[in-house]
C-alpha cells in the first residue's frame, strides 16, 4: 500500500494517468496533479480537464459557454411527479409550475444560471455506448454527449423523500447509476431517457420500511436492523470488474453492491472515511479524508492510515 498525496479529491483516470484536485485553505487555490505510476507532477486546469475528458474537453465545454445558453434551454428538461406517475417536462415549465410564471421577475436566478459549468471538479463523468454523461454536481443536472460529443440532453433530475442530492454515477453499460448520500439511497436511471428505474432506500426505521404507501414498482425500502447491514452516508459508486463498489462513508468502509437485490456486502474496512474509489491500472486507488492510498487487491485487508 501507499499514500499518494495528503489531502488529493476529484480523482479521474485514463488508461495511464491518474489525475486529481487539491484544494489550498491556506491560499484559497485549487491544484492540479497527475501521477503516471512513478511520478506525481503538477499540471494546469486545463491539462487535468483534458484527462478527465480524454481530450476532448475542449468541444465538450465550447457547448456550455454562454454563447450558446439559448440552446440549453431550449433542450433543458425536468423530470417530476405528478399523480403518482413521472413525466418529462421543459425547465421553462419546471420553474413556472414551482415558483409562478412570473418566477424570472421575482427570482434571481435564470434557467441556465451563470458561471454554473465554472468548476470543472464538480463534473462526474461516466461512459456508456461511447456517449459521456456528466453530473452536475450539487445541481442534480445530467449532461448528456452523444458519440460525437455533441450535447444532445439537459436534464434536471427531481429529488424525492428517497433521494436528494446525487454524488458521482457509474455505469455498468446498460444503465447509469448514482448514490444520494443524505438519504442512504442508489438509484439508477434508465439510458437513455434518465428516468428512474430503480431506488434502493436503505433504513434502520421499521416503519418506514413497513409504509405501503412509500412502496411502487421502482422503490424498494429495505429495512437494517443496523447501520452496517446497508448504507450509511454512501458518498461514491463505481463500478469495477463487472461489479459495483460503494464509499460507505460513515461505516468507513468499501462495500459491494449486488445490483438485484440491492444485498451490501462489506470488501475493504478502513479506519476512516472514503470519499472515492476506483481502479487504475491494476491497483485501487481510496480517497478518504486522511489521503489518497494505492493498494493491490490481496492488500484489502491490510489498509491502514
Amino acid at each position: 500500500m501507499k499514500k499518494l498525496h495528503l489531502n488529493g479529491h476529484s480523482l479521474s483516470q485514463n488508461e495511464n494517468i491518474l489525475s486529481f484536485a487539491s484544494f489550498s485553505e491556506d491560499e484559497n487555490k485549487t491544484y492540479y496533479y497527475q501521477y503516471n505510476g512513478e511520478d506525481i507532477k503538477e499540471i494546469s486546469r486545463e491539462s487535468y480537464a483534458k484527462i478527465k475528458f480524454d481530450n476532448r474537453w475542449g468541444i465538450i465545454s465550447s457547448q456550455l459557454e454562454v454563447s450558446n445558453y439559448s440552446y440549453l434551454e431550449s433542450i433543458a428538461k425536468c423530470w417530476i411527479s405528478e399523480g403518482g406517475k413521472r413525466k418529462l417536462i421543459s425547465l421553462s415549465e419546471y420553474y413556472n409550475n414551482t415558483y409562478g410564471e412570473d418566477w424570472g421577475d421575482n427570482y434571481d436566478f435564470d434557467i441556465i444560471p451563470n458561471n454554473i459549468f465554472s468548476d470543472v471538479t464538480n463534473f462526474m463523468t461516466c461512459a456508456i455506448r461511447n456517449e459521456t454523461i456528466c453530473l452536475l454536481w450539487p445541481h442534480n443536472i445530467i449532461l448528456h454527449f452523444n458519440e460525437h460529443d455533441q450535447l444532445v440532453q439537459y436534464i434536471l433530475l427531481e429529488t424525492s423523500d428517497y433521494y436528494d442530492t446525487l454524488h458521482n454515477i457509474c455505469s455498468d453499460g446498460q444503465a447509469v447509476w448514482s448514490v444520494s448520500p443524505t438519504m442512504n439511497s442508489v438509484v439508477k436511471f434508465r439510458f437513455p431517457s434518465f428516468e428512474i428505474e430503480k431506488i434502493y432506500r436503505y433504513t434502520t426505521d421499521v416503519e418506514l420500511a413497513r409504509n405501503p404507501e412509500a412502496i411502487n414498482d421502482d422503490l424498494h425500502v429495505i429495512y437494517c436492523e443496523n447501520e452496517l447491514i446497508g448504507l450509511q452516508y454512501p458518498e461514491y459508486i463505481s463500478y469495477i470488474n463487472e461489479g459495483f463498489y460503494i464509499c460507505d462513508m460513515e461505516n468507513k468502509r468499501i462495500a459491494t453492491l449486488n445490483p438485484n437485490s440491492g444485498k451490501i456486502d462489506p470488501y475493504i474496512a478502513l479506519n476512516s472515511k472514503p470519499f472515492e474509489f476506483l481502479k487504475y491500472k491494476n491497483q485501487f486507488v481510496i480517497q478518504t479524508d486522511t489521503g489518497i492510498y494505492l493498494l493491490n487487491e490481496n492488500e484489502k485487508n491490510d489498509f491502514f492510515d
